[in-house]
């Protein structure tokens, strides 16, 4: 699907440049920001692929055909984020720092990531399929040599990540989104054989089981509600029952597994956390102010809430957090109205798994890209563009029989 059909006028030069920036530049700067985290081995250098690959082509597309903003913000999601972000960014105004403005580049990188997601599914619908679906095995295959290391090392310990994957818990972050992905896809039955899509699964659950992280299970078990909720058939009846008959059996064997590290002192967290920030209930302390949380249990210092809701509630007060909220129940509404339709069904398991995975870790809900991005906005921005897309076809659909 391109903005133009043949027989129309001659398309200026400068569009033209703009859709091969869309075209041949940001499928590549989309892979790069799915799945760089595996291979690009440095942190930093991830941050600059992102610059390099998608972020600046991205500007430059619009730069080049600016009236492509009219139509991107037709969308109510992109429209909520906006919102979000201009507040955030206006916190600054009354942060400790009295605000480092530099900050206002984050909200812009997601901005820019939205942007490229919905160009490509705009003029190229099937090269963001592709890509995305790539992506996915890319991961898989990731995984699978991952657990081919770790095995080789001797399986000692929780597994952690390699390159610039390095700390258990945010490594299931990514792996546990394809996980989502996978576990939708099969329960949704769209058009990828089970042959790839449970083995495929299978590989991205084992390297999750061996982190030892509770956060992406209990994400994955919220998942599967949605998938029960949003489309009951024998597929996830059986997932379901089959996650069931694996927990009791677990708990049959070895109890313990689900109760050795307790609730990690999460609700110790969460108290303190909320005592910070009835200090600036209202508006927040600002977008860049550093939450300290110091418990003698713990033995060190805590630089997040673990919960990416409170992490948002303590920079930007309840103001703030209602615009959360609007945004996902805006996202929510959205993919549950057309949850038949198999890429809204995965998109919306994906910010299902994404909330549920935030309400026991994080707190740097706008950053550079991150783990945290396969949480918040990754997830927002693939069900925006399956949104979006089901709704132009809708409507296309609609105009031809009523001119017919």
């Amino acid at each position: 699907m391109t903005t133009h059909v043949s027989g129309s006028l001659p398309l200026p030069r400068t569009e033209k440049y703009s859709l091969w920036v869309i075209r041949f530049m940001l499928p590549l700067g989309w892979l790069a920001l799915l799945t760089g985290m595996f291979w690009i081995g440095d942190r930093s250098l991830y941050h600059k692929l992102f610059y390099a690959f998608l972020a600046f082509p991205t500007l430059l597309a619009v730069l080049l055909s600016p009236l492509q903003l009219r139509q991107l913000f037709q969308s109510l999601l992109l429209r909520t984020y906006v919102l979000f972000a201009l507040y955030v960014s206006l916190s600054l105004a009354w942060s400790p720092e009295r605000g480092e403005l530099s900050l206002i580049k984050y909200p812009l990188y997601v901005l820019m990531m939205l942007f490229a997601a919905a160009l490509m599914a705009r003029h190229y619908p099937n090269l963001i399929i592709k890509t995305t679906l790539l992506s996915a095995g890319i991961a898989s295959l990731s995984a699978l040599v991952t657990l081919a290391w770790y095995l080789k090392q001797g399986a000692q310990g929780r597994l952690e990540g390699y390159g610039a994957l390095y700390n258990p818990l945010l490594t299931t972050h990514i792996y546990g989104f394809y996980a989502a992905f996978w576990l939708a896809a099969w329960c949704s039955k769209v058009r990828i054989s089970p042959w790839i899509t449970l083995p495929a699964l299978a590989i991205v659950l084992l390297l999750i089981l061996c982190t030892g992280s509770r956060t992406p299970l209990f994400a994955l078990a919220m998942s599967m509600l949605w998938l029960t909720l949003a489309r009951p058939n024998r597929r996830t009846l059986f997932i379901v029952g089959s996650v069931f008959v694996g927990f009791v059996g677990l708990i049959l064997i070895d109890p313990t597994l689900l109760t050795q590290r307790g609730a990690s002192f999460r609700p110790a967290i969460w108290a303190d956390a909320w005592q910070q920030i009835r200090q600036d209930f209202w508006f927040g302390h600002g977008f860049d102010a550093a939450m300290r949380i110091d418990l003698p249990e713990v033995g060190h210092t805590l630089a997040d809430p673990h919960n990416l809701s409170l992490g948002v509630m303590y920079q930007t007060g309840l103001t703030g957090l209602i615009l959360w909220a609007l945004l996902y129940l805006t996202a929510l509404i959205q993919g549950w109205r057309l949850r038949h339709d198999p890429a809204v069904l995965i998109t919306g398991t994906l910010v299902v798994f994404g909330l549920a995975a935030g309400m026991t870790e994080g707190s740097s809900f706008l950053s550079r890209p991150k783990e945290h991005w396969f949480l918040v906005w990754i997830p927002l921005a693939l069900l925006n563009v399956a949104v979006t897309y089901r709704i132009a076809v809708r409507e296309h659909q609609t105009a031809i029989t009523s001119t017919g």
